[in-house]
């Protein structure tokens, strides 16, 4: 990456390589997420056993929300959770997304149905889906996080690669048509496979310093298109190197 001489090389790399530094292209951007969802998941393993003490008996039965006692309705916040608990009627699916701050995540009870929100993730049921559903058995189900913790982290980090290979791909052939325009203006002959095995490896370093600043929290503004800047760049740099073709007289 640092001699762009030695960077234009890629071009005669065979499909095979080409692929194999393609997966751990998007193995990089992997990391920062999975460390991420892992503090998600530790915060919620925590969090969840203080919220699981707070929540009263109840059931689901006749698709509504049966109390054993009347209850007052009660919001609970930890440092990761905001639990809403709403038998009343009280507070509307609105007011409870108002609720959600940053990287909170949501769950709320209310009068007709369960709210469940990750970040920018909301999932909502009617309470037609979950009859039979009883306080013992969901806080079983938030304890159990904490149990299968370690599956989890691969599960996650399985989810979290497929994706990022997607988003790889899809960045790298949109960075290649940009690419192919500054070939053309420049004068050199690449074909759209040849740009994009240039900008594949182009994006190594940008990739790597983003995915270092992600994996501690640190999110730049306008973090693609820095990275697509500079891979450009890189790109341009290798591609100067390339002789132009000699004009047939």
């Amino acid at each position: 990456m640092i001699h762009p001489e030695k960077l234009v090389q890629v071009i005669t790399l065979k499909k095979g390589k080409v692929f194999l530094y393609f997966l751990f292209i998007a193995f990089i951007t992997t990391i920062p997420l999975w460390i991420q969802s892992n503090q998600t998941i530790d915060d919620f393993s925590r969090d969840g056993q203080i919220i699981a003490e707070s929540i009263p008996s109840f059931k689901i039965e006749n698709n509504q929300l049966v109390t054993d006692e009347p209850v007052k309705s009660y919001i609970y916040q930890t440092d990761s959770i905001i639990f809403t608990f709403d038998p009343n009627g009280e507070r509307t699916l609105d007011d409870v997304e108002q609720d959600l701050i940053g990287n909170l995540i949501g769950i709320a009870f209310l009068e007709d149905g369960l709210y469940f929100s990750l970040p920018d993730y909301p999932i909502n049921f009617s309470y037609t889906q979950l009859n039979g559903l009883t306080s013992a058995s969901f806080i079983d189900l938030i304890l159990s996080v904490d149990s299968f913790g370690g599956i989890l982290q691969i599960i996650t980090f399985t989810i979290l690669w497929l994706v990022s290979l997607l988003l790889t791909f899809l960045y790298t052939v949109l960075s290649t048509l940009f690419a192919n325009i500054l070939s053309m203006i420049t004068g050199k002959q690449l074909n759209f496979g040849e740009s994009f095995k240039l900008v594949l490896f182009a994006s190594t370093l940008p990739n790597l310093f983003i995915a270092f600043l992600n994996s501690f929290g640190l999110i730049p503004s306008f973090q693609v298109e820095i990275k697509t800047i500079v891979t450009l760049f890189i790109y341009y740099l290798a591609i100067r190197t390339i002789p132009k073709p000699k004009k047939q007289s």
